[in-house]
């Protein structure tokens, strides 16, 4: 009996030894550099528009981007364009955001805008004329693949990229001072807005 209970506190102290083992803190993760990368801007055309019925603000539309199916995706412009602007129309689409719903109407997406402080001027970021439906706007010296649309959620990604993404002295839209590329030119604000916040 007294050999028995001997061997009880040893488990138990064996036990103890396991548990321990698994509160051991997995080794820290490589630290993920959020920048421009991380965001996946697709050149894409408006094929269809119009007003949304319950958001004075908001226009619904459907955005080729390459995909099999035209991005919905909901703006609040309508102060600054009218649905004939938009139709036919070509953009730089941030894709890699979650859908989500905007007043009722299922957004996915976003489309690029350089905007003036006070807000009174709002124009559409324009791609190169050559650029093709779908393809990725790049940014020299940013080259990493996008992330996944939970991460940009996550981490907070346009929180710490948007304040570093603005037009220029000519109205082309750069992170950092460098400009977003796509096919053979540069990404310019309509009118070529400068010194304008993009987003």
């Amino acid at each position: 009996a007294d050999a028995a209970e001997a061997a009880v506190p040893e488990k138990k102290a064996q036990k103890a030894k396991k548990k321990k083992k698994k509160k051991k803190t997995p080794p820290p993760a490589d630290e993920v550099v959020l920048d421009i990368s991380k965001l996946d801007i697709r050149v894409g055309q408006i094929v269809e528009a119009w007003e949304h019925e319950e958001a004075d603000k908001l226009f619904c539309e459907k955005i080729d981007v390459g995909e099999d199916e035209p991005r919905q995706i909901a703006s609040g412009l309508r102060a600054y364009y009218k649905v004939d602007d938009l139709v036919g129309r070509r953009v730089c689409v941030l894709a890699n955001l979650k859908k989500r719903k905007l007043v009722g109407f299922p957004s996915h997406g976003m489309v690029l805008c350089a905007s003036t402080e006070d807000g009174s001027s709002v124009v559409f970021v324009d791609p190169p004329a050559d650029a093709a439906i779908g393809e990725r706007v790049m940014c020299d010296g940013y080259d990493g693949e996008p992330a996944s649309e939970n991460q940009v959620g996550k981490k907070k990604i346009l929180d710490k990229v948007f304040p570093d993404l603005r037009t220029d002295s000519d109205g082309v839209a750069a992170y950092k001072g460098v400009a977003l590329t796509a096919g053979s030119g540069k990404c310019i604000a309509q009118g070529g807005l400068a010194d304008a916040q993009v987003s």
